[in-house]
């Protein structure tokens, strides 16, 4: 998002372009927790009680600096997609449910964050090895909702955690999508683009 955040403060005036800098963290949309349940910590994911506003102030900024993205500001559909892509991707081993009316549940995966690992100096070849195997294994999955293959559109390194025990790199956050216009090759570069970004200056080339 950091890119999108240098277009907004283009096109809005720069009081506006902090607010939806602000909105787009995902505290201001959602609160996190942990908890305990027959030995496995689960991820609870609660959309706050004015979530929905929120969101649409959000893409409504989004829309104004042509990002090509948007928040899922329905709460009903933000849970069917979060789990949704939850368990595509992750239900071999790990999943999620939806709880009540506005929570998302989900196994917490084993290992950390790439971000973690860029941050600590510990990221390996390995390491980004298996980040790219997944990005390309998810981009194989079939989405009604583009009619095409599956994309992630935040496909950051602090949402692609990876266990050491496995070498298995997993995505996880499903809160944004993509615009459903935008072709198949454009929203999966997107993914490799948002990625590649955050490793800029930071990872040994």
């Amino acid at each position: 998002m950091g890119n999108g955040n240098s277009l907004i403060e283009n096109l809005v005036p720069s009081g506006l372009a902090n607010v939806a800098t602000r909105l787009v963290e995902a505290n201001a949309i959602n609160s996190i927790s942990e908890k305990a349940r027959r030995g496995r910590t689960l991820v609870v994911k609660r959309r706050n009680i004015h979530s929905e506003q929120l969101a649409d102030l959000t893409n409504l900024y989004v829309r104004m600096a042509d990002i090509p993205i948007r928040f899922w500001s329905k709460v009903e559909d933000w849970q069917q997609w979060e789990v949704g892509c939850f368990e595509m991707l992750n239900g071999d081993r790990f999943h999620a449910y939806g709880s009540g009316a506005r929570c998302v549940v989900a196994e917490k995966l084993p290992g950390e964050s790439l971000w973690e690992h860029i941050n600590r100096g510990t990221v390996t070849r390995r390491i980004l090895q298996a980040a790219a195997a997944e990005l390309r294994r998810a981009h194989q999955f079939w989405s009604d909702e583009f009619h095409g293959r599956w994309s992630h559109s935040d496909a950051t390194t602090t949402n692609l955690i990876y266990d050491p025990k496995t070498n298995r790199a997993r995505l996880i956050d499903f809160e944004i999508v993509h615009e459903k216009s935008l072709p198949t090759s454009v929203r999966q570069a997107d993914d490799l683009l948002v990625f590649l970004l955050d490793m800029v200056g930071t990872v040994p080339n």
